[in-house]
């Protein structure tokens, strides 16, 4: 294969990235193709960071593969806000002249578009649908964070876990061939404890209640939802 055709499937493989985008849906496949030959790309290793808490930023970032952390230290304790998949933005404070704040991550490779500011309002003029998608999705993503903010205040460890899994269902999960459900990707005991606020040893013991419930199972390092109705009401009454 010529380094021109390597280029030409790299840069489709880019484009139909880019198209999965959420807030790009309102986009035809021209200007996806358009707008993919202006945005500078960065490739991440896992652990590398894509910003720092209080970083200043004039770009709002595009994930195409793999999944970012955003979490910032409190009083020592590392607190994760959310964890960004593949085909969504994240950064948005640049959106309102605002500093990050918070901390973005690599939890594994991933690749990430660079859409500068002055780009995204030439196309939020040329396309308002885009505008509209950016608002549902920072809207729902604010109540989503406010609730688990809620959870950490006033429910019991198992009750946290069980939400946490929810949440993770709705933006990661896939029904398994049993009619079960899957959470995708691979979270770490230590991963989720920073979702909720608690200490590794306790997501232990609180899987070790869901598991007793039969509502969930780990196989390979992957959670199941096997009881979704259980999981649900252990959700709210812990």
């Amino acid at each position: 294969m010529t380094q021109d055709e390597i280029r030409t499937e790299g840069q489709a493989e880019r484009v139909k990235l880019l198209s999965m985008v959420d807030i790009l849906e309102p986009l035809a496949p021209e200007e996806i193709a358009s707008l993919s030959q202006r945005i500078p790309e960065r490739s991440l290793k896992k652990g590398e960071m894509v910003y720092s808490a209080r970083d200043a930023s004039e770009v709002l970032y595009l994930l195409l593969k793999g999944r970012i952390s955003l979490y910032d230290v409190v009083k020592g304790q590392e607190l994760t806000f959310d964890v960004i998949t593949a085909g969504t933005i994240f950064g948005e404070a640049s959106l309102a002249g605002r500093a990050h704040p918070e901390y973005a991550q690599a939890l594994e490779s991933a690749l990430v578009l660079l859409l500068n500011l002055n780009t995204f309002w030439q196309l939020v003029r040329q396309k308002p649908e885009v505008n509209e998608k950016v608002v549902k999705l920072l809207v729902t993503r604010s109540g989503m964070n406010r609730s688990r903010m809620t959870d950490i205040a006033v429910k019991g460890i198992p009750a946290r876990l069980a939400s946490l899994i929810l949440d993770l269902l709705q933006s990661d999960g896939v029904v398994t061939r049993e009619g079960h459900y899957k959470i995708a990707s691979h979270y770490t005991h230590d991963q989720l404890a920073s979702m909720i606020g608690v200490t590794r040893a306790s997501v232990t013991r609180a899987f070790g209640t869901l598991q007793d419930s039969e509502s969930v199972q780990l196989r390979r390092r992957k959670i199941y939802v096997t009881d979704l109705a259980t999981l649900s009401q252990l959700a709210v009454e812990g």
